[in-house]
């Protein structure tokens, strides 16, 4: 049984190299971003709504548990580990360099400090704003209409139409 697991988790793997290829090959321009790149990732089983702009260099990790709305902008450099599944809403933007990983790991004994894997959904509710090189970590929801400043690590989830910012991450003020 454990040499199905090992050829299923090759299998899977080799299906997010040839993702990560196909979908980044493209340069970036207007064309490639609103057209042809969401049309080639919904063609390798991206599941994203209409009027989605995708830029060059984004990492997908697990792409098949990725859901993304319609008219959302994914800027350069993003790392979407979709393990745990990955839900964005619609009309939301992203800053270049947002980091949304769904995995954590226990901590482990002396030997090894890395222990078992968890994974937790993310869920970007609908008009998000997510700023650059923002940190959303596993299990968070963010309430719709809410910005997530720059920088901000956001470990836990956070209300709608607020102004997330800090390390870690909290409520500012009210939108």
């Amino acid at each position: 049984m454990s040499n199905v697991k090992l050829l299923l988790d090759v299998s899977s793997s080799l299906d997010d190299v040839i993702f990560n290829f196909v979908v980044n090959l493209l340069p970036d321009e207007l064309l490639s971003n609103a057209h042809v790149r969401p049309a080639l990732a919904r063609l390798l089983g991206l599941r994203c709504g209409p009027r989605v702009q995708i830029r060059k260099g984004i990492f997908y990790e697990d792409h098949r548990r990725l859901v993304i709305g319609t008219n959302v902008f994914l800027n350069r450099q993003a790392y979407l580990d979709a393990g745990g599944g990955i839900t964005i809403g619609h009309n939301v933007r992203f800053g270049p360099q947002v980091m949304l990983v769904t995995g954590s790991h226990e901590i482990g004994d002396p030997a090894m400090r890395t222990g078992q894997l968890n994974a937790k959904p993310i869920v970007i509710g609908d008009g998000c704003w997510v700023g650059a090189r923002a940190f959303i970590g596993p299990g968070v929801t963010i309430g719709e209409g809410s910005i997530i400043s720059a920088g901000a690590v956001v470990q836990r989830s956070m209300p709608a139409n607020f102004l997330i910012a800090g390390n870690p991450a909290r409520p500012v003020s009210p939108l």
